[in-house]
C-alpha cells in the first residue's frame, strides 16, 4: 500500500506507482491511498472549526472553492486529490480496477459521535458503511480514499 498523499508533484506519483509495480508481479495487487480532496474542511468541522479563521488556510480554501486539487502545506507538506482526478490518474498504469471507495465511508464527519456508542450500534454502522463505501456519490464523506488495482501485462 502506498500513500500518495505525501508527494505534492504529479511527477513524483507516477514515479512512485510505476516503481511499485516494477515489484509486483502480474495479477499482483496495488493498494493506493489518497487524501481527499474534501479531508480538510471535514477535519477542520468535526476538530478544529476555528481554523477558518486562520489566515494560513487562506490558500487551501481557495483551491477548494476553484474545485482544483491542493499540494502544499497543511497537517504537513501534503496533495489533497479531487476525487474526480483519481481514477482519470490510474487509468494510465496497467492496472485493472477491483475497488474505489472511501476509507471512512459515510462516518468521518460523525467518527467521534459513533465511535463513543455502544459497540452494538458501532458494528452496525460499520456494517452499513461498508455496503456503501464504494458509492460514487457518497465519496466526498470519506476523508480518504482507496484505489485498489490488480496489475495485468504491459499494454
Amino acid at each position: 500500500m502506498g500513500p500518495l498523499y505525501h508527494l505534492l508533484e504529479e511527477s513524483d506519483r507516477i514515479k512512485a506507482v510505476n516503481s511499485a509495480l516494477k515489484l509486483l508481479k502480474v495479477n499482483g495487487v496495488l493498494y493506493i491511498s489518497f487524501i481527499n480532496m474534501i479531508a480538510g474542511m471535514i477535519y477542520a468541522m468535526k476538530c478544529q472549526p476555528d481554523i477558518i479563521c486562520d489566515q494560513s488556510e487562506n490558500e487551501f480554501y481557495s483551491t477548494l472553492l476553484k474545485n482544483q486539487s491542493f499540494a502544499g502545506k497543511a497537517f504537513t507538506q501534503a496533495y489533497f486529490a479531487k476525487q474526480d482526478e483519481i481514477l482519470p490518474f490510474m487509468q494510465q498504469f496497467s492496472l485493472e480496477k477491483l475497488h474505489f471507495f472511501g476509507q471512512e465511508s459515510i462516518t468521518s464527519p460523525c467518527e467521534n459521535n459513533i465511535m463513543s456508542q455502544p459497540q452494538e450500534i458501532v458494528d452496525l454502522w460499520l456494517d452499513f458503511c461498508e455496503k456503501i463505501c464504494e458509492r460514487e456519490d457518497l465519496l466526498s464523506w470519506s476523508e480518504h480514499l482507496m484505489y485498489i488495482g490488480r496489475k495485468i501485462p504491459e499494454r
